[in-house]
Parts: C-alpha cells; structure tokens; sequence
C-alpha cells in the first residue's frame, strides 16, 4: 500500500454540524474456531411473487423455516415495516481513496430510500477500525477523516471481525456495506515457480485458513454483505497492484463472502456502475424480513441447511444465508 495523505470525506448524506472526535475501536483477534452464540439462528429473507414483484404484507404465520428438512419454530419475527440498520464499512488506503468519491456521489440517493426509522453507521478502517458515525438515525453531519497511521497497511480480515461484532449492537434487520479492493496486508502466500523464478504469490481462498475463519464468521452473522469491489482484475484502477494471479485471488475471496452471506458484488468502473446496486440494496433493505429460530443441534460441528418457505402462493424466496455451522 503507498503513503496516504490528507483527506476529507464528505459524506452528503449527514448533518452539517462538526464532527469533534473520532472513537477507535482496536479490533481483537477470535480464535481459529469460532463459537456460534446457539440461542437463536437468524436469516433475513425477501419475497418475490410469479411476477417478481416484492411481496411485503406477509405475518409470522405464513412462513416456515426448516433446518435440514424438519421443521422449526419461529422465535422471532421482523415483519417487512420493522427498523433497517445498515453499517458503511470503507477502506481508507491510498489505492481505494480515489474511488471513494463513487461512494459519496450515490450515497445520498441510498439513503434517501431508507426511511425514518433506519439506522446507519459509519465506519473507515485500514489496521484498525475508526467510527465515524455510530448508529444512528440522522442523515447529515460533516465528517472530516484527517490522515493516520491506521490507514498505512490494511488489516481487512480484522475490519470484517469488527463489522459482525458491531451488528451484534442491534437488533432487527442488519446489513453491511462495504467499500474495498479486499486488499489484506498480512495475506496467507506461497513459493510458486515463474519463468524459473521463485516469487511470493496469494494462496487461493479455500487455503488460507484465516480467510475462512472471517469467512465463517461473515456467513453465521446472518446478515447480507454488499460488496463494491475496486481495483480488482475485473476493474483495475491507476494503483494496480498486480500480479494479475494474485488479484484473482483476492476477488475470489470477496466474491465468496458476498455470496455466502446473501449479499451482492459489483465491480464499478463510474458513478454510474454504483448507483444500481446502491438503488437494489435500498430496495432488498426495504422489503426484507428477518426470522430468528432455536437450532436444534446446537455444538455438533455439523453444517446445516436453512430453508424458508412462504405458504399460501407461488414465491419465490431469497435468503441472507443457507445454513450455519453448530460448533
């Protein structure tokens, strides 16, 4: 990653009022297994009819929820008028800051669909994490994010940590979008052969056992993941950081948490790349439920699948997760 210099975020979205602190939050690395809090296993599902309009008018009554294949009780329902809360994670490096302007040119049209009663957070990091806007209900304020040491590496699997731990701080509807290249300082390489030379090149996801402990972590969170994915293969800005091979690598790893946790990817070039995916999360936030259910095998190690069904008519249904691991 380059030096990174001074900056202001302006983020058109917030109150016009100064913004006098910044609180940090040192994010605390979890162990390689991860402990699933078993009371309750929550999904957030949207409802689509045979004409894939969004079906919103649905009660506790008409859903079902099945852990593999049998048949659950519905603890908690969230019908589709219930509070949103979305938190705005954003990479503060230099190879993402010119991009982010991207960001704040659309995030004002994201916001304006939410409604009163949503809540937002926003969040910068690189090898921490600083709030910038704890949850909350307001939709302007001036942030000015002054350059710091944090933002000289990137510790993006520890900013993902942070992330989950901070949706445990609501309850309800929860989604989180982030803005990164998916970069992490510290990523698991290996000794590969080129031309007859032996260079350092970023191991494939399924290897990199830490990359999979975020990984389990992001998908039993039970919230959807939206991904704006810069400077990758597919769309490589002036800071390109090839090897080709290894930014593969790294897309694969945001590809695999986007699709994991029932969330989206797109990969912007302009504003213009933005602003749809920015306009179907405000939708998908907008017409969502969440269901929450006791798991019956609750330590067992096992992978288990998640159904949610809608009775009464031809839906179609689209679930934040498909199962979670009970260990």
């Amino acid at each position: 990653m380059q030096a990174r210099r001074v900056f202001p975020l302006i983020l058109a979205i917030l109150y016009a009022c100064a913004f006098t602190a910044l609180s940090q939050d040192a994010p605390s690395r979890t162990p390689d297994s991860i402990s699933l809090d078993v009371r309750l296993v929550s999904v957030d599902v949207t409802v689509v009819d045979a004409q894939g309009r969004s079906v919103a008018d649905r009660t506790r009554e008409d859903f079902e929820i099945l852990e593999d294949g049998v048949t659950q009780t519905i603890r908690n329902f969230s019908p589709v008028n219930s509070p949103y809360n979305v938190l705005f994670l954003l990479d503060c490096s230099e190879s993402t800051r010119d991009r982010l302007k991207l960001l704040v040119d659309t995030m004002e049209q994201f916001v304006a669909q939410l409604r009163e009663t949503d809540r937002i957070a926003v969040a910068a990091f690189g090898s921490r994490v600083h709030t910038m806007l704890d949850w909350s209900s307001e939709r302007k304020r001036k942030i000015n994010f002054v350059d710091d040491p944090i933002c000289r590496s990137t510790d993006f699997y520890s900013a993902l940590d942070w992330s989950v731990r901070k949706l445990r701080d609501v309850s309800g509807r929860r989604g989180v979008v982030v803005f990164s290249d998916g970069f992490h300082t510290e990523v698991a390489r290996k000794e590969v052969l080129v031309n007859g030379n032996r260079v350092l090149r970023v191991i494939p996801p399924k290897d990199d056992r830490e990359f999979q402990r975020v990984a389990n972590r992001v998908r039993e969170a039970g919230a959807p993941f939206y991904f704006i994915a810069v400077d990758t293969d597919l769309n490589p800005g002036p800071a390109y950081a090839g090897p080709v091979s290894d930014l593969q690598q790294i897309r694969a790893r945001l590809e695999q948490l986007a699709g994991e946790s029932g969330g989206r990817i797109v990969f912007p070039k302009n504003t213009n790349d933005v602003v749809p995916l920015f306009l179907q999360i405000a939708r998908e936030l907008g017409t969502s439920y969440s269901l929450a259910y006791t798991p019956p095998h609750a330590k067992d190690g096992r992978f288990h699948n998640i159904e949610v069904r809608v009775r009464g008519g031809n839906y179609q249904v689209h679930q934040s997760r498909k199962g979670y691991t009970g260990d």
